[in-house]
């Protein structure tokens, strides 16, 4: 059940065979049906989730519209990050766009664990790392990529994405409307057909 968690993890941070002991000691395994709500806005994101299997969304509400900000799948990591470092109400709602099994742990048991071991700080610091990462790459995508660049995009990283998420949640991530997504995935089976 742990293993994939922990050859992510050690692909980040070489773990010995006693840290890795020592983190499954907290891990817990959780299964969320579809639609299930893991947080809610205003909650204290309190954990740090990896996808075994399915898939988790995490939105926020703009004039009454909902925005989706994440679309998390296996292996992914899911939290609403800011929440979680700063202890702050998050933003984000995260729910379950599938059945889910997801591996967590609190945010306490990792603080137990940093004031133990030097490696679980620098493993923290690596995950903040890819956080940041991704999001400068995301708006990176908003500010140089065309909608049908980052369309494209969406599909090379997640080609079975459109069997797995709904269109309208779809077009919100690449921040477009549902007509125009229609429209861009109109013009792409056109050309595809066409070559």
């Amino acid at each position: 059940m742990h293993e994939q968690l922990l050859q992510k993890l050690s692909r980040l941070t070489p773990l010995n065979p006693q840290q890795q002991q020592d983190l499954c000691r907290f891990i817990h395994k959780l299964e969320f049906p579809k639609a299930s709500l893991i947080l809610a806005e205003g909650e204290v994101s309190n954990h740090i989730y990896f996808v075994l299997k399915g898939g988790v969304r995490s939105f926020y509400n703009s004039y009454d519209k909902e925005i989706t900000r994440w679309l998390c799948f296996e292996e992914d990591f899911a939290s609403s990050y800011f929440s979680f470092v700063h202890r702050t109400p998050s933003e984000d709602t995260i729910i379950a766009i599938s059945d889910c099994e997801l591996l967590c742990v609190s945010y306490d048991d990792l603080q137990y664990l940093a004031r133990q071991d030097r490696v679980w700080v620098d493993l923290n610091q690596c995950l903040l790392g890819l956080y940041y990462t991704a999001l400068l790459q995301r708006i990176a995508s908003f500010q140089t990529q065309s909608t049908i660049e980052r369309y494209h995009a969406l599909l090379q990283e997640h080609p079975d994405i459109e069997d797995r998420v709904t269109l309208g949640h779809i077009a919100s991530y690449l921040g477009m409307t549902q007509e125009t997504l229609s429209r861009l995935r109109t013009k792409s089976k056109k050309r595809q057909k066409s070559k």
